[in-house]
């Protein structure tokens, strides 16, 4: 229901705000069209520093107008704001004392053009949001989180068995049968042609995968750990339709407030919680499988063991000692909806405002309110 990049907007919301000292340079940029990778690629080469040197708080999507913040030690303002980067415009700079990091965020905030809605949709959508409101939002990882073609989490599948070449022919889209200089050939991204060019030159697929950012790797792990946190959560939805509204024996619960997480271990600790679980100070949780995930019990945990079965890792495997190794950990269920409102702006159009939590999709509440 989106047609352009301007329906639909959102705003980074820092986890703090910079001090106004120091000898790093928060900087907001509003970008349209554009990746954040790249863009901060551009930053780095009109710049002459390296990519590495740029904070970011978080990633944001391609086809949208996105506010967002990064940082860069030693960097005056005069040069961040003369910036010259098409569809990126730079709106703040202000000193911190260090560098902006991934996960520095308390939220986001959206305000979305839904178009071709049909009568009713207004009063439909008011309703949805009251009980989304009181309920919570399914903490679902949202489409761009698998990139174009949804092939990512098989990318991260590919890096944790140390398998280079399977991950550059699956980046490619290319079978066992291509060869490396037709896979160039028809390689038309700039990182997959760079990375392609090291394999064709040096004979390892190795060679061609050291030239991938760092970032983007991790992207990838963290990719085949939200799809298995995506299938939980559906597994459970499936199973009782406000499932992710209560906690039962055998659940990890999720602190809002901090993100610290306990086991919730017998029937009389659930019932127990339910009070905390109906204020939104707890939520029951899923796996992002690693090593440092703590584990569920019961059916509960037969249920997660499945789905790791399914998409054929376990916890140990994303441990590895690699710049893309991930420790894991647990994510919530669902997460508030707040400051939400929906209006009719044109006869066949609705404009929808809220914010979430850092780490939580707009897709998951445009989801639930067309599903």
């Amino acid at each position: 229901m989106r047609e352009v990049d301007d329906d639909f907007v959102v705003e980074e919301l820092l986890a703090y705000e910079p001090c106004g000292e120091g000898t790093h340079r928060f900087f907001q940029i509003e970008k349209r069209g554009r990746t954040t990778f790249d863009v901060l690629r551009q930053i780095a080469r009109t710049l002459g520093r390296k990519e590495s040197d740029i904070g970011c708080a978080g990633l944001k999507d391609k086809h949208a107008v996105t506010r967002q913040w990064l940082s860069l030690e030693f960097a005056t303002e005069e040069e961040l704001r003369g910036l010259d980067i098409e569809g990126v415009s730079v709106l703040d700079v202000v000193p911190h004392k260090n560098k902006l990091k991934l996960g520095h965020l308390r939220g986001n905030r959206f305000v979305i053009v839904l178009r071709d809605v049909e009568p009713g949709d207004l009063e439909r959508c008011e309703a949805k949001l009251e009980v989304l409101r009181a309920r919570g939002v399914p903490n679902a990882f949202g489409p761009q989180r698998f990139g174009n073609t949804g092939s990512t989490p098989e990318l991260g599948r590919h890096l944790l068995r140390d398998d280079a070449e399977g991950f550059l022919r699956a980046f490619a889209g290319a079978s066992e049968s291509d060869t490396v200089a037709s896979m160039l050939d028809s390689a038309r991204d700039r990182m997959l042609r760079r990375a392609i060019e090291a394999w064709a030159q040096r004979g390892e697929a190795r060679d061609g995968l050291r030239t991938l950012p760092k970032r983007f790797l991790s992207l990838c792990v963290s990719a085949l750990q939200s799809a298995v946190f995506n299938e939980v959560l559906s597994r459970r939805l499936a199973e009782d339709a406000i499932s992710i509204d209560h906690v039962v024996a055998g659940d990890i619960a999720f602190l809002h407030r901090n993100g610290a997480c306990f086991a919730v271990t017998t029937e009389e600790e659930a019932i127990a919680a339910a009070p905390r679980v109906a204020s939104f100070e707890i939520s029951p949780s899923a796996p992002l499988p690693g090593p440092d995930c703590l584990r569920a019990t019961g059916a509960v945990l037969e249920t997660e063991d499945d789905v790791l079965t399914c998409f054929d890792v376990r916890h140990e495997d994303f441990g590895v000692r690699r710049p893309w190794g991930q420790k894991g950990g647990r994510r919530a269920l669902r997460v508030p909806l707040d400051e939400c409102s929906v209006e009719a702006i044109e006869p066949t159009a609705l404009e929808l405002r809220f914010a979430l939590p850092r780490g939580s999709f707009a897709t998951a509440v445009t989801a639930e309110l067309f599903a």
